[in-house]
């Protein structure tokens, strides 16, 4: 199968990797074990992804560091894509920071195409058969960020918050609950304006009102 978009990368990790069985493996001292615990599995998961993308022939680069939204570029036929990757135990509610959220109020605001960027997402079973401890990827996602967010009790868009500013965007239980996500990019852009005047950051050069006329554009 040729991948010319990320629709057809996604169509293909469905096919390849939906039912599949792996473990956690560290080789220390020349011995290898296979780790017991499934604490580690989504992290795991999450540089497994990117690496197998370029193994089956995608072009896909890190991103500008750690914290900064996106993680990765994806090019097809000349043409860059925005891609994050997350992984979680499909048993629980998701609970991976989607992004910092001065990084991507930065990004979105310098780039405001990259608000289109597109999450590859893995749902995970940790699986213990009595013979074995691992996991088994039940479901592959892709989805936009209005497609796994919603307003929460306390804020307009999920939020981590440390020390009284926030951390992290934070996911919806999306896999559960679909219509209870943002409908459509206006309204997930408005409720993260609406966080951001709870906010204020003198750090940033722009104001939330500045930030909302610019990404509205796109």
């Amino acid at each position: 199968m040729k991948i010319n978009t990320l629709n057809d990368l996604y169509e293909l990790s469905k096919e390849k990797l939906e039912g599949q069985h792996g473990t956690i493996t560290i080789t220390f001292a020349n011995r290898n074990h296979v780790y017991s615990g499934n604490d580690v599995i989504g992290n795991c998961l999450q540089e497994w992804l990117p690496n197998w993308f370029q193994f089956i022939g995608v072009d896909i680069q890190p991103g500008s560091g750690t914290q900064v939204f996106p993680d990765f570029m994806a090019k097809f036929n000349g043409v860059e894509y925005a891609v994050e990757v997350k992984a979680w135990n499909i048993n629980n509610s998701p609970a991976f920071d989607i992004a910092n959220f001065q990084s991507f109020l930065e990004t979105t605001y310098s780039s405001p195409g990259k608000l289109n960027a597109q999450y590859f997402i893995l749902g995970y079973k940790p699986e213990d058969d009595g013979f074995s401890q691992g996991f088994t990827v039940q479901k592959v996602f892709l989805k936009h960020i209005w497609e796994i967010t919603s307003s929460t009790t306390k804020y307009p868009v999920g939020l981590q918050v440390k020390r009284g500013n926030p951390y992290a965007m934070r996911p919806f239980n999306f896999y559960k609950k679909p219509d209870k996500c943002f409908q459509n990019k206006q309204e997930f852009i408005l409720a993260v304006k609406e966080t951001f005047e709870m906010f204020p950051n003198p750090v940033l050069t722009f104001s939330p009102e500045e930030w909302y006329q610019k990404v509205s554009q796109y």
